[in-house]
């Protein structure tokens, strides 16, 4: 018992030493800038100021934020229920997005500046990059401030779990209601349990959320205004918080989307909730028909094989299945991926002339930052022109790829089994409100080389619609 208070005691005090270590930085900050105050250089005082203050500022608050966070989470996970409910994750990215577009915009707007008036008339035009900074930082404080705007549009939805805290190898469930408006359509729900955790170190350490496991539902709404949901949880699962298993902690996460309709406007509906789950068998009080479970399984299935029809154009011909997976079908994650390739590849080209003139440790970071950009860059231009065509025939498969309407190669191979198709997760994106986009390709492993039949598919439920379509017409 001792041991155990003396770990939660440790667990739950303030990270004192990073708190120290952010104040020295800031006095460094504040104490710096009052020297070049004192040498009469009142611009790069205030620029060296803050820059320390801000990040300084930014991450205190961070790290404040995240220390409450897991008292919360500690609570919960011991059975303690917040009687306002637990509130969605949505909010804490919007200030979080404005915080570091003001960060940004602090920092960048009197670097801008100087770097201007003093280089561009040298014909230095290269230093008009420096812009690159600023307007992200408006670009964030404006995005930011429209998804804040639009969660207030919606208000407060907080989550009552029940039961409490949730149950691995029992059921995981509860409900939400709404301030404002009423859904158009009933949404669907899907809880993930997430293996979070860190590789590397220093500036390569990079956090990985690694998806265990997840189940969707549909939302039931009672006369009393309760939006329901429940899911039955594999035994095996871990709990929230760290396990033995596992080299990081466990989350569980909690997502709704939907449309909601107020008035004459639509809005569209997405929260995310972290819930406390723990190993036991305990069930949701409010449970849905038999009639109900049926009609949600259906619908699923409906849905599934929509998402991949309007994803993948599908074609019989014969006893042949083609398959087309269209260039330039998510160009909004192809142009993110594009802009930030730019970003890293102008700030890398520009930090190579600088290099030229006064080298130094310039060159370590512009070959830092140039083969990192153009690597993004690349991988953007191939989002965005990458197309694949696939035919499937009994018993045997062929795909073409090409770029830009351009072929590249094209492969075939024979099947005979099931087990050689197979569903593979590409990417995970994440957006500002924290939902998660999934995307999936199918592929043909024969002959020992894997052939992509469609890629670029949203969501697991369309991938494994497809799958079946392409079974049916491999194997008949």
């Amino acid at each position: 018992m001792r041991k155990q208070h003396t770990a939660e005691n440790k667990a739950g005090g303030l990270p004192w030493f990073a708190f120290g270590f952010l104040s020295l930085f800031m006095l460094a900050g504040i104490a710096g800038g009052f020297t070049f105050f004192s040498d009469g250089q009142f611009g790069a005082g205030l620029i060296f100021s803050s820059m320390f203050c801000g990040i300084s500022g930014l991450m205190m608050f961070l790290l404040l934020q995240g220390h409450n966070k897991t008292l919360a989470e500690q609570a919960m996970l011991q059975g303690a229920a917040p009687q306002e409910g637990i509130a969605s994750n949505n909010k804490t990215g919007y200030q979080a997005m404005l915080g570091m577009g003001a960060v940004f915009l602090a920092i960048g707007v009197p670097i801008s500046f100087l770097a201007i008036s003093d280089e561009l008339p040298k014909g230095n035009y290269a230093v008009l990059l420096v812009l690159v900074f600023p307007m992200v930082g408006v670009l964030l404080l404006w995005q930011g401030r429209s998804k804040l705007k639009h969660w207030q549009k919606i208000g407060k939805t907080p989550f009552f779990a029940d039961p409490f805290p949730g149950s691995a190898g029992g059921q995981v469930g509860g409900y939400f209601t709404l301030q404002h408006g009423r859904f158009a359509q009933l949404p669907q729900a899907e809880l993930s349990c997430v293996h979070v955790y860190q590789s590397g170190s220093g500036k390569n350490r990079t956090t990985h959320r690694q998806p265990l496991w997840h189940g969707q539902s549909m939302v039931s709404r009672t006369v009393d205004g309760k939006h329901w949901l429940v899911l039955d949880v594999p035994a095996e699962l871990p709990a929230s918080g760290k396990d033995a298993r596992y080299k990081g902690r466990i989350e569980w996460q909690l997502s709704c989307s939907g449309e909601l309709q107020q008035a004459s406007e639509r809005l569209k509906f997405s929260r995310q909730w972290t819930l406390p789950v723990i190993s036991g068998t305990a069930r949701c009080v409010w449970q849905p028909s038999a009639a109900e479970v049926d009609l949600q399984q259906q619908q699923r299935q409906v849905a599934a094989f929509d998402a991949a029809a309007s994803q993948i154009l599908q074609q019989v011909q014969g006893d042949s299945l083609h398959l087309v997976s269209k260039a330039g079908r998510h160009t909004g994650t192809a142009l993110v991926l594009m802009l930030f390739g730019a970003i890293f590849t102008g700030s890398g080209v520009f930090l190579s002339l600088e290099a030229l003139r006064q080298g130094g440790m310039l060159w370590l970071m512009a070959l830092t930052f140039t083969p990192i950009g153009l690597l993004i860059l690349c991988y953007g231009l191939f989002w965005l022109g990458r197309g694949l065509k696939a035919s499937i025939a009994p018993g045997s498969v062929q795909m073409q790829r090409a770029m830009f309407g351009i072929t590249l190669y094209q492969s075939q191979a024979a099947l005979s089994n099931a087990e050689q198709l197979q569903i593979k997760q590409t990417m995970v994106s994440t957006d500002g409100e924290n939902q998660r986009t999934e995307y999936y390709c199918l592929q043909a492993k024969a002959d020992g080389k894997t052939l992509v039949l469609a890629e670029g598919i949203i969501g697991r439920d369309a991938a494994e619609a497809l799958k079946q379509q392409v079974l049916e017409a491999l194997l008949p």
